[in-house]
């Protein structure tokens, strides 16, 4: 996830939320329309992989157009979860298709560890499981931590924002906060969150994948709202790459 001119790193540059919000709504509509049409035609060689992040890509845009319902309806701060889970999905897929092996594996075997930790944990409290629900024996774990991730992508930029929101996902005094007034204190049922830097962080995540897709498919049939949205930063965003 960076620009032709190195732009994501630079604190002066600024996208307004009206460009990001319209960007956001092009990438989105471009999601709906591929997949609204039932199948998408893969080209030779890469439908496995394809199938293995096709779900992430889902849950990207459609978490996008939750973030962007919440801002919508002023509870953008409540939707902070949703963007972090957006910019964490993201990195992980570009890692995903870099290394499908080793990744792959890595994703198997945490998801292996969870369930058999929660299988554990349900018979400790001694509930009725299935007859039919296997433990997984325990595994050994590779699975990259997002801030190993921007590292090896040398996408440290991002991390600054993930470890920001969540401060808004855990309990945390600072999410505690955000319904003080900072002036008077005075307690309030709202949290004021500008849009821009969620819309602008989606944005990213949503061209990024998009192109991480497009590579899949025949034809390359989100390359018009890819180059659409591009043209509204006024710069190129490309998939992050592992320098």
């Amino acid at each position: 996830m960076t620009t032709d001119n190195d732009q994501s790193s630079d604190p002066t540059a600024t996208i307004g939320p009206d460009q990001a919000r319209e960007a956001v709504r092009i990438l989105i509509e471009a999601f709906d329309n591929l997949t609204n049409a039932g199948a998408v035609r893969v080209q030779a060689g890469s439908a496995e992989l394809f199938r293995s992040v096709f779900g992430w890509w889902a849950w990207i845009n459609n978490s996008a157009k939750l973030v962007l319902l919440a801002h919508d309806n002023g509870r953008g701060h409540e939707a902070a979860p949703s963007v972090r889970s957006i910019l964490e999905h993201a990195v992980v897929m570009q890692w995903v298709i870099d290394d499908p092996d080793a990744a792959t594996e890595a994703v198997a075997a945490k998801a292996d560890e969870d369930r058999r930790k929660l299988l554990d944990e349900i018979q400790a409290l001694k509930w009725t499981m299935p007859a039919d629900v296997t433990r997984p024996d325990r595994t050994m774990q590779t699975m990259l931590d997002f801030a190993s991730l921007c590292t090896r992508y040398g996408a440290k930029a991002f991390y600054a924002p993930y470890r920001m929101l969540s401060a808004h996902v855990h309990p945390s005094a600072k999410g505690a906060e955000a319904y003080l007034d900072p002036d008077t204190l005075q307690l309030r049922n709202y949290a004021d969150r500008p849009a821009g830097p969620d819309l602008v962080l989606i944005t990213i995540c949503l061209i990024q994948s998009a192109q991480v897709i497009d590579a899949f498919l025949a034809d390359q049939p989100l390359a018009t709202a890819i180059a659409e949205t591009n043209a509204l930063f006024g710069h190129s965003i490309n998939p992050i790459k592992r320098p």
